[in-house]
């Protein structure tokens, strides 16, 4: 880059001093009145290096490669699962929440099963419910399915790729085993805030923390010997290996989408998705 603008003034100095000795031989009368000029008059007469210097035009148009364009919007999607929305705690994507959840997950679900107080199990295992299944709270569950929902619209995006449009319907299928345990850790959480033995309430805490365990790493539900070798047995290991993978494949290639897009991308009434020039983040109808 220091070399480029090194030649761009170079060129601008040449320009600048054979302008300058045309001037000496242009004639008065040739001047005319400015408003005369047609816009390609208008922009020879500021700009005439541009006009008299082919080198400098190439110059400028090397220089103009250096300057990135907006991402296009499917890709904005992708980085509202990956790498940042406005509505999340802290701001990160998506998936990256539900990842971080199904952790504190299975940490407070350990705590209970280590347990053998009522009280105490009952407390962390009403923690791991939300963790795992709140909306308002981003819990495993909702931050996945929101993560699913940002790479679908991804996928129906106008500029969408093939990749994407190939991709994404299998993305939201593979998730439904995690829902699953996600419901069912709250069916058992039920059952433990409804309990009066703790002992009864320590070995669903122990199916908890299993589930908790599984919706991380995957789970060998058909017995084969491999955790997570199909969509049936995936956890979040296997999806995140799922996701990279489809944003491995993108073209053209995937960028880290940068903070201004990830929050000032809105839906319009109409389902046009734009970009909101005033920077107001998220959607004019409260976008999530």
């Amino acid at each position: 880059m220091t070399t480029l603008i090194f030649l761009l003034k170079a060129a601008c100095g040449c320009a600048l001093s054979a302008e300058s000795r045309l001037q000496r031989f242009r004639p008065t009368r040739e001047r005319r009145d400015f408003r005369a000029f047609s816009p390609l008059d208008k922009r020879r007469d500021f700009c005439p290096l541009l006009f008299r210097c082919p080198a400098l035009i190439l110059l400028l148009s090397l220089a103009t490669g250096c300057v990135s364009r907006p991402p296009t919007v499917a890709h904005v999607h992708i980085g509202h699962a990956l790498t940042g929305v406005h509505v999340t705690p802290e701001k990160k994507g998506y998936f990256v929440v539900a990842e971080e959840r199904s952790q504190e997950v299975y940490q407070l679900a350990s705590r209970a099963a280590a347990s053998s107080n009522l009280g105490d199990i009952k407390t962390e295992i009403a923690r791991v419910v939300v963790a795992s299944n709140s909306d308002e709270e981003f819990g495993v569950k909702h931050a996945l399915i929101m993560s699913s929902n940002h790479l679908s619209f991804a996928a129906t995006s106008p500029d969408a790729s093939m990749n994407l449009q190939q991709s994404a319907p299998s993305f939201a299928a593979d998730i439904a085993r995690v829902v699953e345990r996600c419901e069912l850790i709250a069916l058992l959480g039920k059952d433990i805030a409804a309990s009066d033995s703790s002992d009864e309430a320590k070995v669903l805490a122990h199916e908890i923390q299993a589930l908790a365990d599984a919706n991380i790493k995957g789970d060998d539900g058909n017995k084969d010997g491999r955790v997570g070798s199909a969509p049936a047995e995936f956890g979040l290991l296997q999806l995140r290996s799922e996701i990279d993978g489809i944003v491995a494949r993108e073209h053209p290639r995937y960028r880290t989408v940068d903070q201004w897009y990830l929050f000032n991308l809105v839906r319009l009434p109409n389902g046009r998705w734009v970009f909101d020039q005033l920077g107001r983040g998220g959607n004019i109808e409260g976008y999530k």
